[in-house]
């Protein structure tokens, strides 16, 4: 009997959070509403909140379990690369990409909570596992060894960041400027990580300089 109560909580939970996933993603972290969430995931509202208090805390929740995944995926595509600066620029180019195109809500709710509270949004990526500093020193290490050309690590670590981000961020105007539809512009994503890795590799290992 416990374990059937256990099991129908998991079940209701799951249920929320695919329904919130949606709605994030059609109304984004500011226009969505906890009464819209209820109804997406076919509940009423104040079941929501037995689950969920607030929207802050079902979006921390989504969001640390889409960097959860993140993070070992970076890691094991650089334990096949052998640790390589290269491997690390492709493995966070194609993380970040397929992230992002299954929750383009993010960026949107990570720069707001950026200048609302940047020790919580710290907080919440040190929650995930994500650790900077080993990402430093990989870099640096590729500068020892000559795979890189000598640059300042944070700066490479945060143009890969901006590079990956900037399409979704400025998904509106992109949108609006260049692009027909949404599948057109996601497909324009797919195909980007591709030249985004060449780009990047190009600029700054030593393998592609003259």
């Amino acid at each position: 009997m416990v374990n059937k109560k256990k099991s129908e909580k998991e079940d209701t939970e799951e249920l929320i959070l695919i329904a919130a996933r949606q709605v994030f993603v059609r109304k984004g972290y500011e226009g969505a509403r906890m009464q819209e969430i209820a109804d997406e995931a076919g509940i009423n509202k104040a079941l929501l909140h037995y689950y969920f208090r607030s929207k802050e805390k079902l979006f921390d929740k989504i969001f640390l379990e889409a960097f959860r995944n993140f993070w070992p995926s970076v890691k094991e595509e650089l334990e096949r690369g052998n640790g390589t600066v290269k491997s690390l620029i492709r493995a966070a180019v194609h993380s970040y990409t397929d992230l992002l195109m299954k929750m383009p809500f993010l960026p949107a709710f990570v720069i707001g909570e950026i200048n609302r509270s940047p020790e919580r949004m710290e907080d919440l990526l040190l929650a995930t596992g994500i650790n900077p500093q080993f990402v430093l020193d990989v870099i640096q290490k590729g500068i020892d060894r000559g795979e890189v050309i000598p640059l300042e690590p944070r700066s490479l670590l945060i143009n890969i960041v901006g590079l990956s981000l900037f399409p979704f961020i400025s998904r509106p105007l992109l949108s609006r400027m260049f692009f027909q539809s949404d599948e057109e512009f996601f497909k324009f994503l797919e195909n980007r990580r591709t030249d985004l890795f060449e780009f990047i590799c190009r600029s700054v290992l030593t393998e592609y300089q003259s």
